[in-house]
């Protein structure tokens, strides 16, 4: 199995080159949404599974047949920050390929509140957390974090990464209908948001959910949520109903 997929078309992302460091589903979070369906075990302990060396290799060959890339993407199987070392990844990839390419991390936030963690993020161009919750009953419904993972903990993560990472963040909120849809929620949504300061939000839906399904905000809720929260906001999924898509109107679909 290599640690490499695609590069694959990415609506935010262009070209992107996905990095897997599992290779199977290792999460420190079970959410409803999760494409790759539940999570057996969640992990708090970060581990080490890649070999430099075969990555370095891999990503060589990949290059060698000079692929379109916008991003090499840090996402897969599982939490890319319960990995060991990304520091010495990124440094590992930017050496092979010359720094040619755009770094991205796609993260659920759980550690950004450990030092360690964001200080081995900075080599990233580009962090897309994840953000789901305003409060704690709301963080369990839809994320099953792991005990001693908590929603304080991540908002607070996520402003220190804001002060100390120099690159572009990307804030993402998956909506779940019925559960953190709510215009009462746009409106805590938009003070913590404040706080963070991303360079853009991004409102996403359970689109290809997994086992779970569920029914999709409809647009015209997006369209509301987005007026709520401020004018800087993306929403990045057409929604979709099973017959035809519709677009929110006044959001921008990407």
């Amino acid at each position: 199995m290599g640690y490499f997929y695609g590069p694959v078309a990415s609506r935010r992302l262009g070209k992107s080159l996905g990095l897997d460091l599992f290779s199977e589903k290792t999460c420190s979070f079970d959410c409803v949404y999760c494409q790759l369906g539940r999570s057996k075990t969640r992990y708090s302990q970060r581990v080490s599974r890649v070999n430099l060396i075969k990555l370095k290799k891999e990503l060589a060959q990949i290059i060698s047949k000079k692929p379109r890339i916008d991003f090499i993407t840090f996402s897969g199987s599982g939490e890319p920050t319960l990995h060991e070392n990304l520091d010495q990844i990124i440094k590992a990839i930017k050496k092979v390929s010359g720094n040619k390419y755009r770094l991205c991390l796609i993260t659920n936030s759980s550690l950004l509140y450990r030092k360690k963690v964001r200080e081995e993020l900075k080599g990233f161009d580009l962090i897309v957390p994840s953000l789901d919750a305003v409060d704690a009953k709301t963080f369990r419904k839809i994320n099953h974090p792991l005990k001693g993972v908590s929603l304080t903990k991540i908002i607070q993560g996520l402003i220190k990464l804001r002060k100390e990472f120099k690159g572009e963040i990307w804030l993402e909120v998956m909506l779940v209908r019925g559960i953190n849809d709510s215009l009462s929620q746009a409106k805590k949504l938009k003070k913590i948001i404040a706080k963070i300061k991303p360079d853009k939000v991004q409102l996403n839906l359970p689109v290809r959910p997994g086992k779970r399904k569920f029914k999709l905000t409809d647009p015209e809720r997006l369209a509301q949520i987005k007026r709520v929260i401020g004018k800087d906001i993306e929403i990045v999924s057409d929604y979709y109903d099973g017959k035809k898509e519709f677009k929110a109107s006044g959001a921008r679909i990407r």
